[in-house]
């Protein structure tokens, strides 16, 4: 019986299945590398956030399959899977939905700048900031798309409602219900909203750089569900702080899990979450099974779907 590690709290949807399957599914926090030890003869693995590094997989010399719980995979060390052997995968689309309200969510909170509305309730300095900064509508606006994969895709469906026109910029050319193609120039220079849902890639790191900052307009709001480091995040606090764009709407930062002590946390226009925007109840089933599936093709031969590496 091939035995599969899991992570503390995993939607049970995928547990069950491969229990069900004829799996042995152990599991672990996977918060700190030590967490890793004592799984010797553990063939497969879902894993989320922590690094998967070359040292934590030789804990494992029997594993044959890391399947990401997530489409985000940055946090594993795919060349040394592939030394190893490693199959790596992925579950692309699994959490697009949830990723995407969210990215809508971020936006209409940071562009209205309702977090401190709502602390102006009790607080005299927050009701004084809203009186100078009064929010402004999605609605009809441009909104420029970084990315145009599954994400990306919903985001653009979901603003269709808001009558907005998309510019998108992706590495390949694609039809655009509702909008078009363009360069990162032109949707710096005209976008009302940008919404990266980029990953992190050596190309893809400070895309949106102080350069990206002078560029947009001062009513500008930018929203990452992507990866935090395709911002700069000292040059967004210094855009923010200056008054160079309007606000911003954070799913993601440079240095993860944040740090209560980051300085974007206290900006009145920033509006920040801890990296939750894949997760709802319905999202985490569908994930959870697809990597499940994942693991399963890959020990039993077939192959994955979604491989990485």
């Amino acid at each position: 019986m091939a035995k599969v590690l899991v992570f503390d709290g995993i939607d049970q949807a995928g547990v069950k299945q491969l229990e069900a399957d004829g799996y042995e599914v152990v599991s672990c926090p996977q918060a700190s590398s030590e967490d890793f030890d004592g799984f010797e003869d553990v063939e497969g693995m879902i894993a989320i956030m922590h690094p998967i590094t070359g040292e934590i997989m030789d804990k494992m010399p029997n594993l044959k399959v890391i399947a990401r719980f997530g489409v985000g995979y940055d946090n594993i060390d795919l060349e040394a899977a592939k030394q190893r052997g490693i199959v790596v995968t992925n579950t692309p689309g699994g959490n697009a939905e949830a990723v995407a309200e969210t990215a809508v969510t971020l936006a209409l909170m940071a562009g209205r700048e309702f977090e401190v509305r709502h602390d102006s309730i009790h607080d005299a300095k927050d009701r004084d900031y809203m009186a100078e900064h009064k929010g402004f509508q999605l609605s009809g606006k441009v909104v420029g798309i970084l990315g145009f994969g599954h994400i990306a895709q919903k985001v653009n469906d979901l603003l269709t409602g808001f009558q907005v026109q998309t510019l998108v910029y992706a590495r390949h050319d694609r039809p655009v219900p509702h909008g078009k193609m363009a360069s990162l120039d032109e949707i710096f220079k005209n976008s009302d909203y940008i919404i990266s849902t980029l990953p992190a890639t050596p190309q893809t790191t400070h895309l949106i750089n102080a350069d990206a900052f002078k560029q947009m307009k001062k009513t500008a709001i930018v929203v990452n569900v992507g990866r935090g480091a395709v911002i700069d995040e000292a040059a967004l606090l210094d855009a923010l702080k200056s008054g160079e764009i309007t606000s911003a709407g954070l799913d993601v930062v440079e240095k993860e899990p944040i740090s209560p002590e980051n300085p974007l946390l206290v900006l009145p226009n920033a509006y920040v979450l801890p990296h939750v925007a894949g997760f709802s109840s319905e999202s985490e089933t569908k994930v959870s099974t697809m990597a499940a599936t994942q693991v399963e093709k890959v020990l039993s031969g077939q192959g994955a779907d979604y491989q990485v590496n």
